[in-house]
């Protein structure tokens, strides 16, 4: 091989190498700038906002769910939604009654709120649907918190996936569908978001010089602090309430037809057992004697508890829709809870137990509240045949 021959093959290999070198700095410098806009501009964007926000939802991570959702702001407009038409159809109520409700309904309103926030804080947490206690705790506001959050569906929906995200300049939209697992209605819920955040800076292009080509690196804009994208209200929540509520209506107004019977038959026995049991209760000297708490032990345990546990029986072996299966557990709630008071008041009064007789006093007031709700939802549901039908 002669000298030149020799020196053109390692220019050309010098060439190569070069070559390679900036190959490798090209694909290197296209990845940093890959990382950099995914870091810098994709996750400053409403659509990684919400897919985190599902993640965080399914993880059970609430504080970064909460960094995508405004619960405040999304719940006082559900809440508006909700009560929107509570006292509407109530034709037993006059338009004063009517009005001084709703306007209640109004006062209350950003408490009714606040609790659904830990509510749905709590349930992220530790998938466990728990009442927010204190002030909503019981019917100390005068309403019953349970039965609201059980007409809003927000226990029984179930998130399925993000399905599209738009962005709209300052705002972005973005539309999840869901299911409600009653009735197994499937249904677009639609959201509107907003950068709360808003606050960034642009980077102008710029030009270089790669393998002998000029090239342009493009420009764009994003936030030193991080976009803040949130959900701040959801745009169709009544259309939701409204495709699903009249399925769970009619479930609930058959399955009360279909135990009606049941229910007027035990509640006639129980009135006169009522009487019965006032009347081996009576005592000229004040207290029961030894010998009438004898016999009052033995109605309660030989007449009444068999008597609620075969109305259960009897309410068991009717076939449960699912949009009752909220009256329904609260019917064997109230049985069990009523047991156990009837039982605590027979231990309190045959072996002198004050504690006993607290206990039982205390039971009997959970079954008043039991009882009440299910009374409401009853009362309820006639009136939701008078609703119209939607179109």
């Amino acid at each position: 091989m002669d000298d030149y021959t020799w020196r053109m093959r390692l220019a050309a290999r010098r060439r190569r190498r070069q070559q390679e070198r900036l190959f490798i700095l090209a694909l290197f410098v296209m990845a940093l700038t890959a990382v950099f806009l995914y870091f810098s501009v994709y996750t400053k964007t409403p659509e990684y906002a919400m897919r985190e926000m599902v993640a965080a939802y399914r993880a059970g991570d609430s504080s970064t769910f909460k960094r995508h959702v405004d619960l405040s702001s999304i719940t006082l407009q559900a809440y508006d939604d909700l009560t929107s038409d509570l006292f509407k159809y109530d034709t037993q109520l006059t338009e004063r009654e009517r009005s001084l409700f709703e306007n209640f309904y109004v006062l209350i309103r950003r408490q009714m709120c606040q609790g659904a926030v830990k509510v749905i804080d709590t349930y992220i947490d530790t998938r466990e649907w728990t009442l927010p206690g204190e002030i909503l705790k019981g019917r100390q506001l005068g309403i019953d918190y349970d039965l609201l959050l059980d007409r809003s569906l927000i226990r029984h929906t179930s998130l399925i996936d993000l399905e599209e995200v738009e962005h709209h300049g300052e705002e972005a939209s973005a539309t999840f569908s869901i299911v409600e697992e009653y009735s197994q209605v499937p249904f677009t819920l639609k959201v509107t978001l907003k950068d709360l955040a808003n606050e960034g800076f642009n980077i102008g292009g710029s030009e270089f010089e790669l393998f002998g080509k000029k090239m342009k690196f493009p420009g764009f804009t994003f936030n030193l602090g991080g976009s803040d994208w949130k959900i701040v209200r959801v745009d169709n929540y009544r259309g939701y309430l409204d495709a699903v509520s009249p399925i769970l209506r009619k479930n609930l107004a058959d399955y009360i037809d279909n135990t009606e019977e049941i229910v007027y038959r035990y509640n006639q026995f129980f009135a006169a057992a009522q009487n019965n049991f006032i009347s081996l209760q009576r005592s000229p000297y004040g207290i029961m004697l030894a010998n009438q708490r004898l016999e009052v032990s033995n109605y309660v345990t030989g007449t009444i508890i068999p008597a609620l546990e075969n109305r259960q029986a009897e309410l068991d072996q009717v076939p449960v829709p699912q949009g009752a299966q909220f009256l329904a557990s609260l019917r064997q709630e109230s049985t069990r809870v009523t047991i156990m008071a009837w039982e605590s008041y027979i231990k309190g009064i045959t072996e002198n137990s004050a504690t006993a007789l607290d206990t039982a006093e205390s039971l009997h007031k959970q079954e008043l509240v039991l009882d009440q709700r299910i009374e409401e939802i009853v009362h309820n549901s006639a009136i939701a045949r008078n609703l119209p039908e939607l179109p």
